[in-house]
């Protein structure tokens, strides 16, 4: 039992100075966490893929240019932008003056695998 209460007194604590700058990105990475995983009615909602999908986007990214990663961020900044670019780059097939070739097939990979989700009412 004092097992128990030590550990309720030290998640309380971690909670109640979560906010401080040196614990915040260990906060906030738990918390994204927390959303990505936990089930939402069975379904994954259109926000837990958006995220997932700016974060493969950022891994994806991360050894290209500033002008690809900007284009990436761009259009996985809203939900209504996502699927602009997927329509337009990866089911009409547009060229992409900034993103084309295997970086495009990638991000339309990346897209297409959380598609369901995405549409889903």
């Amino acid at each position: 039992m004092k097992k128990f209460f030590w550990l309720a007194v030290i998640i309380l604590l971690l909670l109640t100075f979560s906010d401080h700058e040196l614990l915040r990105p260990y906060r906030d990475q738990l918390y994204g966490l927390i959303l990505d995983n936990a089930p939402s009615s069975g379904k994954m909602s259109d926000e837990q893929a958006m995220r997932q999908i700016q974060r493969e986007f950022n891994k994806l990214s991360a050894n290209w240019g500033e002008g690809q990663q900007q284009q990436l961020n761009k259009a996985a900044a809203s939900k209504e932008s996502l699927m602009v670019f997927h329509r337009r780059y990866c089911v009409n097939g547009d060229f992409n003056p900034i993103l084309f070739g295997e970086p495009l097939r990638q991000s339309c990979s990346i897209i297409d695998s959380r598609m369901e989700a995405l549409t889903s009412p």
